[in-house]
């Protein structure tokens, strides 16, 4: 009887996963030129170009000290800028090469100008995950490459993963897991009738998605110190 309950265990085990969603650390914004960026500034390079701040650089160095991101299998970041300078200090602390993957890219808002984006479209994109500008990225379009990006983790030899990402496409992927509101200005997030958010992802930010058979089992909202 022993025997096949080690057996039962370690069939059970071998099929958890673990993937860690963590919102990248705060970005360096201080910039005269800048001052005036929705008028004078192309979005797009502007949004992946930010670099951290000096306290973004000293708050994503404090992910080291989070017991769950020390022994990895894997990380990996967005193209940009501050989503990179966040990851280097996690994949530098378990020895790992950082992995850059474009399925977990920022959302293209389809804009030049980010005063181009009507003043609602935060809660629009949230309330209809087809709406989209033109030439952007609905929600839903956004959550079909970042799923098949997941996908691909659930069928690796990997078991515990950190993807360093920004606050739409968490927000996305919460709420098609979970009980999700949200009014424009903040967020309550409950999994399994637990908060997970009450108010808006930080930078940074670490939620811990759990899997059993490529299903999520448990969302739940991680403490830096």
């Amino acid at each position: 009887m022993q025997k096949q309950v080690s057996l039962l265990y370690n069939l059970i085990g071998d099929n958890m996963k673990e993937i860690y969603l963590i919102r990248h650390s705060a970005p360096f914004v201080d910039i005269l030129n800048y001052k005036d960026f929705e008028n004078t500034v192309l979005w797009d390079e502007f949004n992946k170009n930010m670099i951290l701040s000096v306290e973004g650089e000293e708050n994503a160095k404090k992910l080291c000290d989070v017991p769950c991101l020390k022994s990895l299998d894997a990380v990996y970041a967005s193209n940009s800028a501050r989503a990179i300078g966040t990851a280097k200090y996690i994949s530098e602390a378990n020895n790992i090469p950082l992995m850059l993957d474009d399925r977990i890219n920022e959302r293209s808002f389809g804009v030049n100008y980010i005063k181009e984006l009507p003043e609602d479209y935060s809660v629009r994109s949230f309330n209809d995950k087809d709406f989209k500008m033109e030439n952007g990225e609905s929600l839903n379009e956004l959550d079909s490459r970042f799923n098949l990006f997941i996908d691909d983790i659930l069928n690796s030899d990997y078991d515990n993963v950190a993807l360093v990402i920004h606050g739409i496409i968490l927000l996305s992927f919460l709420q098609n897991s979970c009980d999700f509101n949200a009014d424009g200005k903040k967020f309550l997030i409950k999994y399994n009738g637990n908060i997970i958010l009450d108010g808006n992802p930080k930078n940074p930010d670490i939620y811990k998605v759990e899997f059993d058979n490529k299903k999520v089992i448990n969302i739940s909202n991680i403490e830096i110190n």
